[in-house]
């Protein structure tokens, strides 16, 4: 349902020379909308049942340019996103990877964040600190429709791990850090929709592409660089109890089980203000989902009307004071001028 906005979002884009791949199972969907705008950058494949490391396989071999980039169904481009992506290109011909901002929006479309800066890397930073001791290597910190890559890039990474069925992109962007620079463009250039997992087995299936990526990934480095290994188990631990509060059927037992595997990765994730978000959450959840959770409400909704009881008579208060005061100094001055005056005549 979100599809027509996203390509809509691309046919507006100020850089006209590209092209439109869409794998779908079923046209049928979309075809009424296609047949009222038709546009010969747009091609629709038809694949069956492939996972999204596949389906991203297939779209670099079919697509015909020279930069590939990445957008999911509900997300929405900035009308400049490619071009300013492709000047950052033009100017560095050793970038391999242009990324940029993002911002949250709603199933509505309305805007439900401030911007997002993925990435953090640094000017500093050589190719191989971006690929196994920057922040890529800890956490996935781009978002996927905010990503364009040189094509030829991928013939030297080569391309998406298939056995990554859910969340490719990550072990991805550490391959290409060992060979390409990053870098950003400092404007929230997407949209991305959020909106609940569809099923139990989205969770599941995450967990284990999350394991298969960190392993896999740190099987090709060597053991002294292994330690940051934990970093990555906290990192993926904090995604997975987000996810799961965020499903469409939340589970507050699933999400604090991954919480207290993000805090045995690494005990100073507890000190950070996503660990304590994400317990709140938990800990609303499992009012929610118990007895106590009317009770809860009861608790606060009696506790507000006593403070704003309390908070209303200290103003009361306060005010009385400030008037009295007031009028005392206006009486100190009456009587001041009065005996001036009355010096005066004598």
């Amino acid at each position: 349902s979100y599809l027509p906005a996203t390509i809509d979002s691309i046919l507006q884009q100020t850089r006209t020379d590209f092209e439109i791949l869409v794998f779908t199972d079923d046209c049928r969907q979309i075809r009424s909308w296609f047949k009222r705008q038709p546009d010969s950058r747009l091609r629709f494949i038809l694949q069956g049942q492939l996972n999204l490391a596949t389906v991203f396989n297939l779209g670099i071999k079919e697509a015909r340019g020279e930069y590939i980039a990445f957008i999911q169904p509900g997300d929405l481009w900035h009308p400049q996103k490619l071009a300013k992506q492709i000047s950052a290109f033009d100017r560095d011909p050793e970038l391999g990877l242009v990324h940029s901002y993002s911002i949250s929006i709603d199933l509505q479309g309305h805007l439900t964040g401030k911007p997002i800066e993925q990435g953090g890397f640094h000017p500093g930073l050589t190719r191989e600190d971006l690929g196994f001791r920057g922040e890529i290597l800890a956490q996935n910190r781009l978002n996927l429709s905010t990503v364009m890559v040189r094509r030829q890039c991928f013939m030297v990474a080569g391309l998406f791990d298939p056995d990554i069925a859910v969340i490719p992109d990550w072990e991805m962007w550490i391959r290409l850090g060992r060979y390409y620079s990053f870098r950003a463009v400092p404007e929230p250039l997407v949209y991305f929709r959020q909106y609940p997992t569809g099923s139990r087995y989205d969770c599941c299936q995450l967990e284990q592409d999350l394991q298969i990526a960190i392993e896999k990934v740190y099987a090709r480095l060597p053991p002294e660089r292994s330690t940051q290994k934990h970093l990555s188990y906290g990192y993926a631990s904090l995604f997975l109890a987000e996810q799961t509060l965020y499903h469409k059927h939340p589970d507050a037992a699933v999400a604090l089980n991954y919480l207290y595997q993000a805090l045995e990765h690494d005990l100073w994730r507890s000190l950070t203000g996503e660990f304590c978000r994400l317990r709140w959450l938990v800990f609303v959840l499992s009012y929610r989902q118990s007895d106590r959770y009317g009770h809860l409400l009861l608790l606060m909704q009696t506790t507000g009307e006593r403070l704003e009881f309390v908070v209303h008579k200290v103003r009361t208060y306060g005010q009385n004071i400030i008037d009295w005061m007031l009028e005392e100094e206006d009486s100190i001055g009456f009587w001041r001028n009065s005996w001036v005056k009355r010096q005066g005549k004598d």
